[in-house]
């Protein structure tokens, strides 16, 4: 199991934080594959 608490991103010359909350039950595999990288 994994999960999400939030992201960390830039908006223009601001780096801002949005919390997210999600959870994997496949674990990292699950979060990787949802970002694109194979595992």
């Amino acid at each position: 199991t994994a999960m999400v608490f939030g992201e960390l991103y830039r908006h223009g010359t601001e780096w801002k934080f949005r919390a997210v909350g999600q959870g994997y039950a496949s674990g990292l595999r699950g979060i990787a594959s949802d970002f694109g990288v194979n595992v």
